[in-house]
């Protein structure tokens, strides 16, 4: 490391969910290196633009920033819909995320959605409390074992959720074009050829679209994003008995609007974003903020770089190291600090 790396974070637009907390964990890896640490506070583009200047890579908590072009970049959580990643590739800017910090978080929320769902749960939770005791809404029930559980994709969360669905006595099928056969057979996974394969075949499915191919008994789980599945399509479909149901962690439209009929649905249960939460991820995704920081300012490739063509358009890079290894190199073996 030639120098100390100068890191510019950009915070929620207005400022006004600044926490001081959360930097201290986004830092911590900045400053166990020496690096420091600015925050930016300006609101127009030509401020920001301005602020750039001597910054070795930015930290991005919130959904603005307009300048993917001027540095590199290191975005809080998962998404990174607000990123121009063209622009990022064009320009020889890396891109990096804060995923994986919520793999076991969103995979158990998954299979907690799929056990609500195969058994009747949101029912029937609402007929106890109603006064209604009775056995006359149990049928149809899936078995579980021995069904197909579908997943589309088959990153750190699809392979964490695929796992777990064994456990449960499931057939797990996957697709993910990305993924190679052998690491799928690693996981007990089916590889198939085609999302409409999976929804054919599948009880249980983690969410997409081609509803009309699905079972009448299977059932749609989608904690990945709003726009993963057709939402009116969703609603139709249920409506129209075509699903048995769903279970839901995100929608198209956030906050859900009160008048959504998924809301009234007895056969859908519902969460309101908060998949990969849980007070150990949260730090993780924090402190892997400043970990990614570091890697990039000091010419290695970060853990989760989401423009890989930016390979392309950039003077060679280290391959990643885990933080812990990394930090030893930089520092001569020196304790970090707090």
């Amino acid at each position: 490391m030639t120098q100390p790396p100068r890191v510019l974070y950009v915070g929620p637009a207005g400022g006004d969910t600044f926490d001081a907390t959360s930097l201290e964990q986004q830092t911590r890896a900045v400053r166990a290196v020496g690096g420091a640490v600015v925050r930016y506070t300006g609101r127009t583009l030509a401020e920001l633009v301005e602020a750039l200047e001597g910054v070795d890579v930015v930290m991005l908590q919130g959904h603005r920033f307009e300048a993917a072009a001027f540095a590199h970049l290191v975005s809080f959580g998962h998404g990174y819909d607000q990123l121009d990643l063209d622009a990022a590739v064009k320009h020889g800017v890396v891109l990096a995320n804060t995923a994986s910090f919520g793999t076991e978080e969103v995979s158990n929320h998954t299979m907690m959605h799929f056990l609500v769902c195969a058994r009747k749960f949101v029912l029937h939770d609402k007929l106890v409390r109603q006064g209604v005791w009775s056995r006359a809404h149990l049928a149809p029930m899936g078995h579980i074992a021995g069904q197909t559980f579908g997943v589309i994709g088959l990153g750190n969360i699809g392979r964490a959720v695929a796992r777990k669905a064994r456990a449960f006595g499931l057939q797990v099928i996957g697709h993910d074009p990305y993924v190679a056969a052998w690491d799928a057979k690693e996981y007990g996974v089916e590889q198939v050829a085609t999302v409409d394969e999976l929804c054919r075949r599948s009880d249980y499915i983690i969410g997409r679209r081609q509803l009309d191919l699905m079972k009448p008994t299977a059932y749609v789980i989608n904690c990945a994003r709003g726009g993963v599945v057709d939402e009116q399509a969703l609603i139709e479909a249920l409506a129209a008995k075509k699903i048995a149901g769903a279970g839901l962690d995100v929608f198209e439209r956030e906050p859900v609007d009160p008048s959504n009929p998924l809301l009234k649905m007895d056969n859908v249960s519902l969460t309101n974003h908060y998949a990969s939460y849980s007070e150990v991820a949260w730090e993780r995704a924090q402190t892997q903020m400043g970990e990614e920081a570091v890697r990039i300012a000091t010419g290695m490739w970060p853990m989760s770089l989401i423009n890989p063509d930016v390979r392309h358009t950039v003077p060679p890079r280290r391959p990643a190291l885990a933080w812990e290894v990394y930090l030893r190199e930089l520092t001569g073996g020196a304790p970090s600090a707090p």
